[in-house]
């Protein structure tokens, strides 16, 4: 139960081919339905692999969604084109991704399909939820496992941490799951179209993420300098997450989030350092949460 909503699982691999039993069933779950939220991802060690998988994933949840009234995208912020400045930048920036970046070319991929699903299915309402970097407490073990990898040390982050590498450049701007969720549950209750940022409003630099994460030093690198260690460190199976982030984290844009204000009603309630002091306490105790995707 979630707030006295009875909630129902039903597990079903839909990143499987057209016509499998399992998209038969998810096209009669969501036939009729007032909204289809498609948060899934699939993940695997290989860029192509995951392409392929949530290229599959996606086109399943988009052929059910056919049948209902609304279908809602979380494409996250790395959709955008490369902003390095401090201008925000609102949902008409370019959303063609950032070169290189395969995460990018993902999100970049689905939502061309959604274009596409638009246009076939035009009397169902279409929604994308672009938010920057979620965090929350309850999925710290999962972002151990899927990012930080088994040699990275985590006892003391949120407290008292040894040292943070942090590369030259990097501002860092993050959002909370329950901002997401509230943009989500305001997006479906006005049936809205469209796209919408979701953040907190703090851009941080890397003292404040210092501080945050209770790092007791902060050692600057030269961007070069970290993507090498990065994808070094990749290579060799110490970290989980793959070389390609760092550079799409440079070149996501900050977020203006004034749309999801003005049309949703909508404002963060978290601040950026307070999310990535929960984040970095949940990763320091491998919290997990009730569902799936975030427990073992």
């Amino acid at each position: 139960m979630v707030e006295g909503v009875p909630v129902r699982q039903h597990q079903l691999d839909l990143a499987t081919p057209e016509g499998s039993s399992d998209r038969q069933a998810f096209a009669a779950l969501a036939l009729g339905a007032d909204a289809v939220v498609h948060l899934a991802r699939a993940e695997d060690r290989s860029a192509p692999r995951t392409s392929e998988l949530n290229a599959l994933l996606s086109a399943a949840v988009m052929q059910g969604a056919a049948g209902a009234k609304q279908l809602v995208l979380v494409p996250c912020a790395s959709v955008y084109a490369p902003s390095y400045g401090m201008t925000p930048r609102r949902e008409d920036w370019p959303a063609t991704g950032v070169p290189g970046s395969a995460l990018s070319a993902d999100q970049v991929g689905l939502e061309l399909m959604a274009a596409r699903f638009q246009q076939a299915h035009p009397g169902v309402v279409l929604t994308l939820v672009r938010p920057a970097l979620t965090l929350q407490e309850s999925a710290g073990a999962v972002l151990a496992r899927r990012f930080l990898g088994p040699l990275v040390p985590r006892t003391g982050l949120g407290e008292s941490y040894p040292v943070l590498l942090w590369p030259e450049g990097l501002r860092l701007q993050v959002a909370h799951a329950d901002d997401v969720a509230a943009v989500l549950l305001a997006a479906i209750e006005r049936r809205a179209p469209g796209a919408y940022n979701v953040a907190s409003p703090e851009v941080l630099d890397g003292e404040e993420v210092a501080a945050a994460i209770g790092a007791r030093r902060l050692v600057e690198l030269p961007r070069n300098v970290a993507e090498g260690v990065h994808s070094a460190a990749w290579w060799a199976h110490a970290v989980g997450a793959k070389p390609d982030l760092l550079g799409t984290l440079l070149a996501q844009p900050v977020l203006d989030c004034s749309r999801a204000r003005e049309l949703l009603g909508v404002v963060p309630v978290w601040e950026a350092a307070e999310v990535l002091r929960v984040a970095a306490r949940g990763v320091a105790k491998r919290r997990e949460g009730w569902t799936p995707a975030l427990a073992r």
